[in-house]
Protein backbone atom coordinates (compact mmCIF):
# COMPACT_ATOMS: atom_id res chain seq x y z
CA UNK A 1 0.00 0.00 0.00
CA UNK A 2 1.30 3.59 -1.04
CA UNK A 3 1.84 5.86 1.81
CA UNK A 4 0.62 9.64 2.16
CA UNK A 5 1.65 12.58 3.97
CA UNK A 6 -0.38 14.71 5.13
CA UNK A 7 0.01 18.50 6.06
CA UNK A 8 -2.25 21.43 6.69
CA UNK A 9 -5.96 18.60 5.49
CA UNK A 10 -4.14 18.16 2.52
CA UNK A 11 -3.16 14.55 1.36
CA UNK A 12 -0.18 14.34 -0.71
CA UNK A 13 0.60 10.88 -2.81
CA UNK A 14 -0.93 8.09 -5.11
CA UNK A 15 -3.28 7.29 -2.87
CA UNK A 16 -5.68 9.39 -0.84
CA UNK A 17 -6.13 7.50 2.77
CA UNK A 18 -7.89 10.56 4.13
CA UNK A 19 -8.56 14.12 4.63
CA UNK A 20 -7.84 15.10 8.41
CA UNK A 21 -7.87 18.78 9.43
CA UNK A 22 -4.32 17.65 10.89
CA UNK A 23 -3.48 21.54 11.70
CA UNK A 24 -6.61 22.33 13.74
CA UNK A 25 -6.14 19.11 15.59
CA UNK A 26 -2.93 20.08 16.60
CA UNK A 27 -3.23 23.71 17.13
CA UNK A 28 -6.43 23.56 19.07
CA UNK A 29 -5.80 20.01 21.15
CA UNK A 30 -6.33 16.02 20.50
CA UNK A 31 -10.24 14.66 20.39
CA UNK A 32 -10.90 12.71 23.05
CA UNK A 33 -9.05 9.11 23.42
CA UNK A 34 -6.37 9.31 21.81
CA UNK A 35 -3.91 9.42 25.04
CA UNK A 36 -2.95 5.44 24.83
CA UNK A 37 -5.36 4.42 27.31
CA UNK A 38 -7.71 1.13 27.22
CA UNK A 39 -10.67 3.41 26.84
CA UNK A 40 -9.72 4.63 23.75
CA UNK A 41 -8.57 1.56 22.24
CA UNK A 42 -4.57 2.32 23.00
CA UNK A 43 -4.29 5.00 20.21
CA UNK A 44 -2.12 8.06 20.40
CA UNK A 45 -1.48 11.04 18.19
CA UNK A 46 -0.65 8.82 15.02
CA UNK A 47 -3.96 7.89 15.08
CA UNK A 48 -4.92 11.51 13.21
CA UNK A 49 -1.32 12.64 12.63
CA UNK A 50 1.04 10.65 9.98
CA UNK A 51 3.42 9.35 8.88
CA UNK A 52 4.80 7.86 12.06
CA UNK A 53 8.46 9.40 13.48
CA UNK A 54 9.84 7.70 16.69
CA UNK A 55 12.44 9.92 17.40
CA UNK A 56 14.49 10.22 20.76
CA UNK A 57 12.52 11.98 23.18
CA UNK A 58 10.48 10.99 26.00
CA UNK A 59 7.41 12.12 27.82
CA UNK A 60 6.89 11.84 31.72
CA UNK A 61 4.05 11.87 33.72
CA UNK A 62 5.18 13.42 37.24
CA UNK A 63 3.19 13.93 40.50
CA UNK A 64 1.24 10.92 40.35
CA UNK A 65 1.01 9.26 44.03
CA UNK A 66 2.82 6.35 44.29
CA UNK A 67 -0.21 5.27 46.14
CA UNK A 68 -3.42 7.33 45.92
CA UNK A 69 -5.89 8.77 49.26
CA UNK A 70 -9.58 8.48 48.72
CA UNK A 71 -10.66 12.24 47.22
CA UNK A 72 -7.41 13.61 47.81
CA UNK A 73 -6.16 15.85 44.64
CA UNK A 74 -2.90 15.61 43.25
CA UNK A 75 -1.08 17.88 40.79
CA UNK A 76 0.40 15.97 37.70
CA UNK A 77 2.93 17.39 35.16
CA UNK A 78 3.13 15.89 31.30
CA UNK A 79 6.89 16.57 31.32
CA UNK A 80 7.89 16.70 27.11
CA UNK A 81 11.55 16.17 26.77
CA UNK A 82 12.75 16.47 22.98
CA UNK A 83 16.15 18.42 21.99
CA UNK A 84 15.67 18.11 18.46
CA UNK A 85 12.12 19.50 18.08
CA UNK A 86 10.91 22.83 18.53
CA UNK A 87 7.48 22.52 20.96
CA UNK A 88 4.55 19.79 21.58
CA UNK A 89 1.45 18.78 22.39
CA UNK A 90 -0.82 16.25 25.03
CA UNK A 91 -3.60 14.34 25.94
CA UNK A 92 -3.70 12.68 29.25
CA UNK A 93 -6.23 10.33 30.61
CA UNK A 94 -6.55 8.34 34.19
CA UNK A 95 -8.18 4.84 33.98
CA UNK A 96 -8.63 1.95 35.86
CA UNK A 97 -9.64 -1.38 34.92
CA UNK A 98 -13.44 -0.91 34.59
CA UNK A 99 -12.49 2.62 32.70
CA UNK A 100 -11.85 6.74 33.77
CA UNK A 101 -11.94 7.36 36.97
CA UNK A 102 -11.51 10.19 39.46
CA UNK A 103 -11.86 13.68 38.16
CA UNK A 104 -8.92 15.30 35.58
CA UNK A 105 -8.98 19.44 37.20
CA UNK A 106 -7.88 22.25 35.29
CA UNK A 107 -4.96 24.16 36.84
CA UNK A 108 -3.71 25.83 33.30
CA UNK A 109 -7.22 26.92 31.74
CA UNK A 110 -4.88 28.79 28.59
CA UNK A 111 -2.77 26.53 27.80
CA UNK A 112 -4.73 23.06 28.98
CA UNK A 113 -8.16 22.52 28.35
CA UNK A 114 -10.81 19.37 28.18
CA UNK A 115 -10.83 17.41 25.03
CA UNK A 116 -13.56 17.76 22.56
CA UNK A 117 -14.96 15.72 19.42
CA UNK A 118 -16.67 14.21 22.05
CA UNK A 119 -16.76 16.77 24.77
CA UNK A 120 -15.81 15.08 27.70
CA UNK A 121 -13.59 15.82 30.66
CA UNK A 122 -12.00 12.61 31.02
CA UNK A 123 -9.47 13.37 28.38
CA UNK A 124 -7.25 16.64 28.88
CA UNK A 125 -5.24 18.09 25.99
CA UNK A 126 -3.31 21.40 25.18
CA UNK A 127 -4.66 24.59 23.37
CA UNK A 128 -3.48 26.57 20.48
CA UNK A 129 -1.79 28.54 23.26
CA UNK A 130 -0.13 25.93 25.18
CA UNK A 131 1.12 24.46 21.60
CA UNK A 132 2.56 28.33 21.20
CA UNK A 133 4.16 28.66 24.49
CA UNK A 134 5.66 25.35 24.34
CA UNK A 135 7.09 26.92 21.09
CA UNK A 136 8.04 30.02 22.59
CA UNK A 137 9.66 28.38 25.64
CA UNK A 138 11.22 25.41 24.36
CA UNK A 139 14.40 26.53 24.12
CA UNK A 140 14.39 27.69 27.22
CA UNK A 141 13.21 24.48 28.89
CA UNK A 142 16.72 23.07 27.45
CA UNK A 143 14.41 21.21 24.46
CA UNK A 144 11.38 20.47 27.08
CA UNK A 145 7.66 21.75 28.12
CA UNK A 146 5.84 20.99 30.83
CA UNK A 147 2.27 21.25 30.83
CA UNK A 148 0.11 21.25 34.31
CA UNK A 149 -3.09 19.92 35.77
CA UNK A 150 -4.53 18.14 38.46
CA UNK A 151 -6.60 14.78 39.43
CA UNK A 152 -8.83 14.23 42.15
CA UNK A 153 -8.45 10.76 43.16
CA UNK A 154 -11.82 8.63 43.36
CA UNK A 155 -14.01 8.54 46.49
CA UNK A 156 -12.61 5.21 47.31
CA UNK A 157 -10.97 2.26 46.18
CA UNK A 158 -10.65 2.08 42.37
CA UNK A 159 -8.18 -0.23 42.44
CA UNK A 160 -4.80 0.45 40.21
CA UNK A 161 -4.60 3.46 38.42
CA UNK A 162 -3.13 4.76 35.49
CA UNK A 163 -2.12 7.60 34.30
CA UNK A 164 -1.94 7.75 30.29
CA UNK A 165 -0.74 10.03 27.68
CA UNK A 166 0.39 10.71 24.66
CA UNK A 167 2.08 13.68 22.55
CA UNK A 168 3.71 15.05 19.73
CA UNK A 169 6.64 17.37 19.62
CA UNK A 170 7.17 19.00 16.52
CA UNK A 171 9.34 20.16 14.47
CA UNK A 172 10.78 23.22 13.37
CA UNK A 173 10.69 22.85 9.53
CA UNK A 174 6.96 20.71 9.50
CA UNK A 175 5.16 20.23 12.53
CA UNK A 176 2.94 16.82 10.76
CA UNK A 177 5.82 14.92 9.10
CA UNK A 178 8.74 16.54 10.79
CA UNK A 179 6.38 15.25 14.44
CA UNK A 180 7.50 12.79 16.65
CA UNK A 181 5.27 10.58 18.92
CA UNK A 182 5.83 9.32 22.32
CA UNK A 183 3.85 7.89 24.96
CA UNK A 184 3.97 7.00 28.40
CA UNK A 185 2.52 6.25 31.46
CA UNK A 186 2.47 6.43 35.80
CA UNK A 187 0.89 3.99 37.77
CA UNK A 188 -0.82 4.67 41.55
CA UNK A 189 -2.08 1.63 44.01
CA UNK A 190 -5.09 2.65 46.07
CA UNK A 191 -3.44 3.75 49.39
CA UNK A 192 -5.16 1.12 52.18
CA UNK A 193 -5.60 2.60 55.17
CA UNK A 194 -3.76 1.78 58.38
CA UNK A 195 -0.99 -0.11 55.83
CA UNK A 196 1.77 2.53 56.29
CA UNK A 197 4.63 0.60 54.95
CA UNK A 198 2.53 -0.42 51.42
CA UNK A 199 2.83 -4.00 51.54
CA UNK A 200 -1.48 -4.55 50.93
CA UNK A 201 -2.00 -5.42 54.64
CA UNK A 202 -1.96 -3.92 58.19
CA UNK A 203 0.32 -5.92 60.52
CA UNK A 204 3.23 -5.24 63.20
CA UNK A 205 5.28 -3.95 61.08
CA UNK A 206 2.85 -1.28 60.20
CA UNK A 207 2.26 -0.69 63.90
CA UNK A 208 6.05 -0.40 64.63
CA UNK A 209 6.29 2.73 61.77
CA UNK A 210 3.29 4.30 63.05
CA UNK A 211 4.90 4.24 66.97
CA UNK A 212 8.00 5.87 65.66
CA UNK A 213 6.12 8.03 63.63
CA UNK A 214 4.14 9.83 67.04
CA UNK A 215 5.89 12.89 66.71
CA UNK A 216 3.47 15.18 65.66
CA UNK A 217 1.92 16.46 62.04
CA UNK A 218 2.67 13.27 59.47
CA UNK A 219 4.97 13.74 56.96
CA UNK A 220 7.76 15.22 59.37
CA UNK A 221 9.39 11.62 59.35
CA UNK A 222 10.20 11.46 56.38
CA UNK A 223 7.98 9.32 53.43
CA UNK A 224 7.67 6.43 55.85
CA UNK A 225 5.16 8.94 57.98
CA UNK A 226 2.82 9.41 54.79
CA UNK A 227 0.79 6.93 55.46
CA UNK A 228 0.83 6.60 59.04
CA UNK A 229 -2.16 9.52 59.81
CA UNK A 230 -4.71 7.06 59.88
CA UNK A 231 -7.46 9.12 60.39
CA UNK A 232 -6.81 12.01 58.65
CA UNK A 233 -6.52 14.75 61.63
CA UNK A 234 -2.75 15.80 60.08
CA UNK A 235 -0.95 14.79 62.39
CA UNK A 236 0.08 11.07 63.52
CA UNK A 237 -1.23 10.46 67.41
CA UNK A 238 -2.80 8.11 69.76
CA UNK A 239 -5.85 7.81 68.11
CA UNK A 240 -4.26 6.86 64.88
CA UNK A 241 -2.71 3.71 66.91
CA UNK A 242 -6.09 2.92 68.16
CA UNK A 243 -7.80 2.86 64.45
CA UNK A 244 -4.93 0.63 62.99
CA UNK A 245 -6.03 -1.76 66.00
CA UNK A 246 -9.19 -1.95 64.55
CA UNK A 247 -8.35 -2.72 60.95
CA UNK A 248 -5.49 -4.89 61.54
CA UNK A 249 -5.28 -7.84 59.24
CA UNK A 250 -2.12 -9.87 60.73
CA UNK A 251 0.79 -10.94 58.48
CA UNK A 252 -1.10 -11.92 55.34
CA UNK A 253 1.43 -10.35 52.86
CA UNK A 254 4.52 -12.19 52.14
CA UNK A 255 6.45 -9.77 50.06
CA UNK A 256 8.30 -6.38 50.40
CA UNK A 257 6.39 -3.39 49.56
CA UNK A 258 8.83 -2.37 46.92
CA UNK A 259 7.75 -5.57 45.19
CA UNK A 260 3.77 -4.97 45.50
CA UNK A 261 4.15 -1.44 43.96
CA UNK A 262 6.48 -1.97 41.11
CA UNK A 263 5.48 -2.22 37.61
CA UNK A 264 5.21 -5.71 35.72
CA UNK A 265 4.46 -4.05 32.27
CA UNK A 266 7.61 -1.37 32.86
CA UNK A 267 9.69 -4.93 33.62
CA UNK A 268 8.45 -6.18 30.36
CA UNK A 269 10.26 -3.51 28.11
CA UNK A 270 13.72 -3.64 30.74
CA UNK A 271 13.57 -7.52 30.32
CA UNK A 272 13.99 -6.69 26.85
CA UNK A 273 16.52 -3.86 26.18
CA UNK A 274 16.71 -1.71 29.84
CA UNK A 275 19.07 0.70 29.01
CA UNK A 276 16.75 1.94 26.56
CA UNK A 277 13.83 2.09 29.30
CA UNK A 278 15.29 3.67 31.78
CA UNK A 279 17.88 5.74 29.35
CA UNK A 280 21.20 4.88 30.89
CA UNK A 281 24.06 4.35 28.51
CA UNK A 282 24.02 1.29 26.32
CA UNK A 283 26.60 -1.26 28.54
CA UNK A 284 29.59 -2.47 26.49
CA UNK A 285 31.65 -5.82 26.13
CA UNK A 286 30.24 -8.79 27.66
CA UNK A 287 28.02 -9.27 30.37
CA UNK A 288 30.62 -11.33 32.79
CA UNK A 289 28.33 -14.12 33.12
CA UNK A 290 27.71 -14.64 29.41
CA UNK A 291 29.23 -17.90 28.54
CA UNK A 292 32.47 -17.55 26.50
CA UNK A 293 30.94 -20.50 24.07
CA UNK A 294 27.75 -17.99 23.35
CA UNK A 295 27.38 -16.63 20.23
CA UNK A 296 26.84 -13.34 20.78
CA UNK A 297 29.06 -10.32 21.98
CA UNK A 298 28.54 -7.15 23.05
CA UNK A 299 25.09 -4.82 24.32
CA UNK A 300 23.20 -7.95 23.54
CA UNK A 301 24.66 -10.22 26.34
CA UNK A 302 23.18 -7.47 28.95
CA UNK A 303 19.42 -8.35 27.63
CA UNK A 304 17.91 -10.06 30.37
CA UNK A 305 15.71 -12.25 27.17
CA UNK A 306 19.41 -12.95 25.65
CA UNK A 307 20.29 -15.60 28.38
CA UNK A 308 16.72 -16.52 29.51
CA UNK A 309 14.85 -16.38 26.04
CA UNK A 310 11.76 -14.66 24.91
CA UNK A 311 9.70 -17.73 26.08
CA UNK A 312 11.03 -17.23 29.52
CA UNK A 313 12.61 -20.43 29.36
CA UNK A 314 16.06 -20.50 28.48
CA UNK A 315 18.03 -23.70 27.57
CA UNK A 316 14.46 -25.72 27.74
CA UNK A 317 12.50 -23.66 25.06
CA UNK A 318 13.50 -22.11 21.31
CA UNK A 319 16.99 -20.54 23.02
CA UNK A 320 17.78 -24.48 23.61
CA UNK A 321 20.52 -26.35 21.95
CA UNK A 322 20.88 -26.09 18.15
CA UNK A 323 19.99 -21.77 18.25
CA UNK A 324 22.57 -19.34 17.71
CA UNK A 325 21.66 -17.76 21.45
CA UNK A 326 22.19 -20.71 23.13
CA UNK A 327 23.75 -20.20 26.28
CA UNK A 328 22.92 -23.06 28.64
CA UNK A 329 21.38 -20.91 31.21
CA UNK A 330 17.97 -21.93 33.07
CA UNK A 331 14.64 -19.83 32.01
CA UNK A 332 12.91 -17.47 34.66
CA UNK A 333 9.50 -19.54 34.05
CA UNK A 334 8.46 -21.39 36.97
CA UNK A 335 11.05 -19.88 39.13
CA UNK A 336 11.55 -21.26 42.86
CA UNK A 337 13.06 -18.98 44.21
CA UNK A 338 11.35 -16.00 46.14
CA UNK A 339 10.86 -11.64 44.64
CA UNK A 340 13.35 -11.18 47.37
CA UNK A 341 15.62 -13.73 46.08
CA UNK A 342 15.22 -12.48 42.53
CA UNK A 343 16.19 -9.01 42.91
CA UNK A 344 18.86 -9.86 45.22
CA UNK A 345 20.10 -11.89 42.55
CA UNK A 346 19.75 -9.38 40.10
CA UNK A 347 21.65 -6.81 42.48
CA UNK A 348 24.38 -8.57 43.82
CA UNK A 349 28.43 -7.84 42.96
CA UNK A 350 29.43 -11.58 43.57
CA UNK A 351 29.08 -12.24 39.66
CA UNK A 352 31.15 -16.02 40.83
CA UNK A 353 27.97 -16.83 42.80
CA UNK A 354 25.46 -15.96 40.03
CA UNK A 355 25.12 -12.58 41.32
CA UNK A 356 24.13 -9.57 37.90
CA UNK A 357 25.40 -6.67 39.20
CA UNK A 358 23.28 -4.67 37.45
CA UNK A 359 22.59 -1.76 39.67
CA UNK A 360 26.73 -0.90 39.14
CA UNK A 361 25.80 -1.93 35.18
CA UNK A 362 23.01 1.29 35.10
CA UNK A 363 19.98 -0.48 36.56
CA UNK A 364 18.21 0.96 39.80
CA UNK A 365 16.40 -0.60 42.72
CA UNK A 366 13.24 0.30 41.25
CA UNK A 367 14.37 -1.03 38.06
CA UNK A 368 15.42 -4.56 39.57
CA UNK A 369 11.84 -4.73 41.66
CA UNK A 370 10.06 -3.88 38.06
CA UNK A 371 11.82 -7.12 36.32
CA UNK A 372 11.31 -9.11 39.33
CA UNK A 373 7.40 -7.93 39.19
CA UNK A 374 7.16 -9.33 35.68
CA UNK A 375 9.19 -12.64 36.60
CA UNK A 376 6.68 -13.20 38.92
CA UNK A 377 3.33 -11.40 37.58
CA UNK A 378 4.07 -11.07 33.92
CA UNK A 379 5.39 -14.53 32.78
CA UNK A 380 3.09 -16.90 30.84
CA UNK A 381 3.52 -20.23 29.66
CA UNK A 382 4.10 -19.80 25.58
CA UNK A 383 3.10 -23.47 25.28
CA UNK A 384 -0.20 -22.28 26.00
CA UNK A 385 0.10 -19.64 23.07
CA UNK A 386 2.45 -20.78 20.30
CA UNK A 387 2.63 -24.63 19.41
CA UNK A 388 5.70 -27.32 18.48
CA UNK A 389 5.87 -25.89 15.35
CA UNK A 390 6.32 -22.49 16.45
CA UNK A 391 2.92 -21.57 15.03
CA UNK A 392 0.37 -18.88 16.83
CA UNK A 393 -2.88 -21.22 19.03
CA UNK A 394 -5.00 -18.14 18.29
CA UNK A 395 -8.25 -17.12 16.28
CA UNK A 396 -7.03 -15.28 13.09
CA UNK A 397 -10.22 -13.26 12.62
CA UNK A 398 -10.48 -12.09 15.85
CA UNK A 399 -6.95 -11.07 15.86
CA UNK A 400 -7.26 -9.56 12.59
CA UNK A 401 -10.77 -7.63 14.11
CA UNK A 402 -8.07 -6.39 17.25
CA UNK A 403 -5.23 -5.67 14.48
CA UNK A 404 -7.10 -3.32 12.56
CA UNK A 405 -8.81 -4.16 8.92
CA UNK A 406 -7.52 -0.33 8.22
CA UNK A 407 -5.34 2.72 9.39
CA UNK A 408 -8.26 4.09 11.74
CA UNK A 409 -9.76 0.28 13.41
CA UNK A 410 -7.26 -0.81 15.27
CA UNK A 411 -4.25 0.65 17.15
CA UNK A 412 -1.92 -1.85 15.08
CA UNK A 413 -2.67 -1.39 11.88
CA UNK A 414 -2.28 2.62 12.59
CA UNK A 415 1.23 2.51 12.84
CA UNK A 416 2.17 -0.46 10.97
CA UNK A 417 -0.53 -0.23 8.62
CA UNK A 418 -3.11 -3.32 7.61
CA UNK A 419 -0.42 -5.12 5.42
CA UNK A 420 2.76 -5.06 8.53
CA UNK A 421 4.94 -3.60 6.44
CA UNK A 422 5.25 0.26 7.84
CA UNK A 423 7.79 0.79 10.86
CA UNK A 424 10.17 -2.19 10.18
CA UNK A 425 11.47 -3.63 13.15
CA UNK A 426 15.47 -4.27 13.79
CA UNK A 427 16.88 -5.71 10.54
CA UNK A 428 14.00 -4.46 8.32
CA UNK A 429 11.86 -7.37 9.62
CA UNK A 430 7.75 -6.24 9.36
CA UNK A 431 5.31 -7.55 11.40
CA UNK A 432 4.45 -10.68 9.17
CA UNK A 433 8.31 -11.80 9.69
CA UNK A 434 8.55 -11.87 13.20
CA UNK A 435 4.86 -13.73 13.91
CA UNK A 436 6.48 -16.22 11.65
CA UNK A 437 10.57 -16.11 12.42
CA UNK A 438 10.04 -15.42 16.13
CA UNK A 439 6.32 -15.77 17.30
CA UNK A 440 7.79 -15.60 21.12
CA UNK A 441 9.65 -12.12 20.85
CA UNK A 442 6.30 -10.97 18.78
CA UNK A 443 4.10 -12.30 21.72
CA UNK A 444 6.20 -10.72 24.42
CA UNK A 445 6.01 -7.80 22.42
CA UNK A 446 2.85 -7.39 22.11
CA UNK A 447 1.69 -7.84 26.02
CA UNK A 448 4.69 -5.25 26.93
CA UNK A 449 5.56 -3.25 24.24
CA UNK A 450 8.48 -2.42 22.19
CA UNK A 451 11.57 -0.33 24.66
CA UNK A 452 11.21 3.87 23.98
CA UNK A 453 8.26 3.38 21.64
CA UNK A 454 4.69 4.45 22.05
CA UNK A 455 3.83 1.22 21.07
CA UNK A 456 0.72 -0.02 23.20
CA UNK A 457 1.10 -2.96 25.60
CA UNK A 458 -1.47 -5.37 25.71
CA UNK A 459 -0.69 -6.37 30.04
CA UNK A 460 -1.48 -2.27 30.32
CA UNK A 461 -4.64 -1.95 27.99
CA UNK A 462 -5.84 -5.09 30.32
CA UNK A 463 -5.80 -7.15 27.26
CA UNK A 464 -5.14 -11.15 27.89
CA UNK A 465 -2.53 -13.16 26.53
CA UNK A 466 -4.75 -15.00 24.45
CA UNK A 467 -5.82 -12.01 22.58
CA UNK A 468 -2.19 -11.42 22.01
CA UNK A 469 -2.19 -15.04 21.22
CA UNK A 470 -5.19 -14.07 18.32
CA UNK A 471 -3.18 -11.14 16.90
CA UNK A 472 -0.11 -13.18 16.05
CA UNK A 473 -2.16 -15.95 14.69
CA UNK A 474 -3.21 -13.10 11.95
CA UNK A 475 0.28 -11.48 12.17
CA UNK A 476 1.44 -14.71 10.75
CA UNK A 477 -0.99 -14.43 7.66
CA UNK A 478 0.49 -11.03 6.87
CA UNK A 479 3.46 -10.27 4.12
CA UNK A 480 6.99 -11.22 4.85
Amino acid sequence: MSKMWVRFGVAVGVTVLSAIPIAWGLTSGAGSGHSGGPAGGGTFCHACHVPYNQGTGFVEVLGAPARYRAGEPYGLTVRITAPDQVGAGFQLSAEAAFGHTGSLILTDPVNTAYSVDPATGNYVTHTGAGLADSLANWLAGGGSYDYHLRWQAPGGNAGPVTFFTAVIAVDESDFFSGGRYYSGYAKSQYAEPGDVDGDLDVDLADHALQTDCLTGPGGTRGAACEFADTDGDGDVDLFDIAENQTIFTGATATNPPEFVLADAVRGGVLYDKWWRVNRSSEPTGNHPLYPATGQKSGSTTYRCKECHGWDYKGLDGAYGIGSTHFTGITGVFGTTLTPQQVFDLLASPDTAGGGHNMIALGMTDADLWDVTKMVFEGVVDTDRYIDGTGAFIGHAPNGQAVYGTDLNSGACATCHDVDGRWIPFHGGDVVGTVANANPWEFLHKVRFGHPASPMPAFELLNRPATLAADVGAHAATLPQ
